[in-house]
């Protein structure tokens, strides 16, 4: 459960991959591994997307947290 929550966030190739087709289709925004990748290589702004990337490791790692958090109370309870 926690790997499909951490793909989740990180999900790059797909969008990268249709926005080529149907460049209308899909923002520079879709996702936030796409947004940081944006920000660095199409509008060369490193540092803002590397500030993106850390949130989203921080938010990731507070998701998994919780998860886990919450997985081990329901194994405890039964």
């Amino acid at each position: 459960m926690i790997f499909s929550i951490i793909g989740t966030f990180q999900l790059f190739n797909e969008p990268a991959l249709l926005k080529g087709i149907a460049p209308t289709a899909i923002s520079n925004g879709f996702t936030p591994n796409f947004y940081a990748y944006n920000l660095a290589f199409v509008n060369q702004d490193v540092n803002y997307a590397a500030a993106v990337a850390f949130l989203l490791g921080l938010v990731i790692a507070v998701i998994s947290y919780l998860v886990q958090l919450r997985v081990n109370r329901g194994g405890t309870a039964n």
